[in-house]
């Protein structure tokens, strides 16, 4: 375990005490530059103000980049883009744990340099950088899977490691969401001892099942590109993986892999991960939010300020600026929120903690427009969170 790693200005006892904990703006700022900005923008409304910025990962974009920043050692690997293109990335590594994002390996964002794909999109990135790690020694795979490009069961993730995926007459189907279509049969690799010796951990930012109206491809297809009719399509042949994977495997049976908790996570990435290779599905904010120490940094602030590129019911469903809150609350500190956009009702606001609309500051709102706030994110970050330095100021604390 590492210690702790947030970063506190001096201490002044009679300062108003502010924690800054945002996850990355997806496709816009990291966490750690979006904490950067937000400590600037509040020192020019706070008087004295004492922040501690404590930049959160919860699975998704910009974990390993956290982790780095807790000490973990930085690997460059030879893996592929969703696409299938060669690329390298970059994974985190401390002792025989490594750590992979797939966001950043093979992830949505790395293949809209061309109009969507989403039939060909596969996570063999994924499974090339996790047959590295293991080659290398690894005993600990930690798999990050939010921002994925794919829906393709894990398929992806079972041929980088060497696996056979045939359909019905023997031959070989392509590690996508056109082969979760075919698939019919799983060949173990030769080295599935270096598997087998491996413990397996899945972070997840969402609790989506694998399969059905709130299931990975009925919820996510969409976004990566997928019509209805396809979504439909691909919840069928999801169904029929979750059969295989479970005849194949040895932990749970079809239903209970549909069904699942957070199997939804990067297009059915767990019915490969956890119902061939026997991984386990953890919780990615309350994982890095252990390993930054977030309830001691919560503890010692007045307030705390979390941050997402987009606040939405999606938000509530297990990403970290919830957690973050979460553990506000219970320490009953006031929790303020910066964020592009929000979508959230004031019901839901207050399910975080938040008490009033007022608490929330988005980038939308002071700039004017969307295309103004994406073009400029670092200049509106900034001007947000001097208004909500206005409002901390206005409430008393």
């Amino acid at each position: 375990m590492v210690g702790e790693i947030y970063v506190t200005s001096e201490r002044d006892s009679s300062a108003m005490r502010v924690l800054l904990a945002p996850n990355a703006f997806k496709g816009s700022l990291s966490a750690r530059e979006v904490a950067a900005l937000a400590k600037v923008g509040l020192a020019r409304r706070v008087p004295g103000v004492q922040t501690t910025s404590l930049p959160i990962a919860d699975g998704g974009d910009g974990t390993v980049e956290v982790l780095l920043s807790l000490g973990f050692e930085g690997v460059t690997v030879n893996t592929v883009d969703a696409l299938m293109r060669a690329n390298r990335s970059q994974l985190a590594r401390q002792n025989s744990t490594v750590v992979i994002e797939l966001a950043a390996v093979c992830g949505l964002a790395g293949v809209q340099d061309l109009p969507p794909r989403p039939w060909q999109a596969s996570s063999l990135g994924a499974g090339l950088a996790a047959c590295s790690a293991l080659a290398s020694g690894a005993e600990h795979l930690m798999i990050a899977l939010g921002g994925s490009a794919s829906v393709d069961g894990g398929l992806g993730l079972l041929a980088g490691l060497g696996y056979r995926l045939l359909d019905g007459s023997g031959a070989d189907v392509p590690p996508t969401a056109r082969g979760l279509e075919q698939v019919a049969t799983i060949v173990p690799p030769a080295d599935q001892h270096l598997i087998n010796r491996c413990t397996w951990t899945l972070l997840v930012d969402v609790e989506s099942p694998a399969c059905g109206p709130g299931g990975a491809a009925e919820v996510f297809g969409p976004q990566k590109g997928f019509t209805a009719d396809e979504c439909h399509r691909l919840d069928s042949a999801m169904r029929n993986w979750c059969e295989i994977a479970a005849r194949f495997g040895y932990r749970y049976s079809a239903s209970e892999l549909a069904q699942l908790p957070g199997a939804g996570a990067a297009g059915g990435f767990a019915v490969a991960a956890s119902g061939v290779i026997g991984a386990s599905i953890s919780s990615g904010a309350e994982v890095l939010a252990q390993l930054t120490n977030l309830a001691g940094a919560v503890a010692e602030a007045d307030a705390v300020i979390i941050g997402e590129g987009r606040l939405d019911e999606q938000t509530l469903a297990g990403k970290g600026p919830a957690f973050v809150a979460s553990i506000a609350k219970a320490a009953g500190k006031p929790v303020l929120a910066l964020a592009g956009s929000s979508m959230l009702t004031a019901t839901q606001l207050l399910e975080l903690g938040i008490k009033s609309e007022n608490d929330v500051v988005t980038l939308v709102a002071v700039s004017g427009s969307v295309a103004a706030a994406l073009k400029d994110p670092r200049h509106w970050v900034g001007v947000a969170c001097e208004v909500l330095g206005e409002r901390l100021m206005a409430s008393g604390l």
